[in-house]
């Protein structure tokens, strides 16, 4: 292992360059939304199960007498170890033929600016790689309540225990029918239905997160436009369609939850070369939360940042929970890139987490 071969490569540009290019993709990007990050000297995760709930009404009793002593609600842990997520990419002889012949041609500001594409494209590769995977976490934590790596998302470890984090059975249901059916689907009933039951729990929801087929199936039925046209005092009801502004004025005016829609998408490389998208939220999963943030990604320590034999020949920066690492090898010869983070998403109470399946009449994942 030796330096980067990369000339215009060196630590203070690598951490302005990730600096960068954090603030461009977490725009488009939702676990922050959900997520807040945390360091742990510890490689294990932690939910939380026991919510307050209602609060417990003091007593009325006579002067002078005792307090009654209340019970204290007891907590229950969902818990596990934090997994590592890595990626990497390398340039072959190539790929560095083509780097030293950009690097001569560097004139002119277009050649400048194409040379440092090709210095940092694998940086952005790589960085972008351990974001995409924190959002397939942090949405397939939320929109289903537990994880499972398999062939069809991830290509290193695949599990065959699902890793559950303890929200309660009680929490899920089904919905009347299908929404897809637009028809027979009841949105309305069934977000009334659910902020009922949550209220009875002593629970508020305020945002119902979806994703965007789910929003799209939800405004296309019968119900939402016979609803919606109602509420606008529009006479032909099969032909309105609500808007996401004008739906959540209506479920606020009904004292409803209003909708939060997650419009992401990440790929998946089973093999080279072959790729498949893959949604982080579940489609047709919706989960009824009182606030946007629920949890935190928790990120623990990475063995080689504290490696100082390998920060003298490597250049290596850690920007929140990543780490990138770029070196070079002579025999065979290659320029490497590496992202790396050990990470993974914990809630901070799971009572408080409502889920519903809108593709039939009980809960599945």
């Amino acid at each position: 292992m030796e330096r980067s071969l990369l000339k215009e490569m060196n630590r203070v540009d690598l951490i302005a360059y990730i600096n960068r290019l954090k603030e461009a993709k977490l725009k488009t990007m939702y676990w922050g939304k959900f997520f807040d990050l945390k360091q742990t000297t510890q490689l294990t995760w932690t939910s939380l199960t026991g919510s307050e709930g209602a609060p417990v009404m003091a007593d009325v009793v006579e002067y002078n007498a005792s307090a009654p002593l209340k019970s204290r609600r007891t907590i229950a842990k969902a818990t596990g170890d934090i997994p590592k997520i890595v990626i990497k990419r390398g340039m072959d002889e190539k790929d560095y033929n083509d780097y030293i012949v950009m690097k001569a041609l560097s004139g002119a500001d277009a050649d400048k600016t194409e040379l440092l594409r090709i210095v940092f494209n694998d940086v952005n590769f790589c960085y972008t790689g351990c974001l995409a995977r924190t959002e397939w976490l942090g949405l397939q934590a939320l929109s289903t309540g537990q994880l499972s790596l398999d062939e069809n998302n991830n290509n290193g470890k695949v599990t065959e225990v699902v890793v559950n984090f303890g929200i309660p059975t009680a929490n899920k249901s089904g919905v009347t029918a299908a929404w897809s059916n637009p028809t027979t689907g009841k949105p309305i009933t069934d977000i009334r239905a659910k902020a009922a039951y949550i209220r009875s729990k002593g629970d508020t929801a305020r945002y119902i997160v979806m994703d965007e087929t789910t929003y799209f199936n939800m405004i296309n039925t019968d119900e939402v436009k016979a609803s919606w046209a109602l509420y606008q005092r529009i006479a032909d009801n099969k032909v309105a369609v609500p808007s996401l502004e004008s739906l959540n004025a209506m479920l606020t005016a009904e004292r409803l939850p209003i909708v939060y829609i997650v419009d992401s998408l990440v790929r998946h490389e089973s093999k080279p070369k072959v790729f498949t998208n893959v949604s982080p939220w579940k489609t047709g999963k919706v989960a009824f939360i009182n606030d946007l943030k629920v949890g935190k990604i928790l990120h623990g320590p990475i063995a080689e940042e504290n490696s100082e034999a390998l920060k003298k020949i490597a250049t290596q920066t850690k920007v929140d929970h990543i780490l990138v690492t770029k070196w070079s090898e002579l025999e065979p010869f290659g320029e490497f890139t590496k992202g790396q983070s050990n990470c993974f998403p914990t809630f901070g109470d799971v009572d408080s987490i409502y889920l519903m399946n809108t593709l039939g009449t009980t809960w599945s994942v």
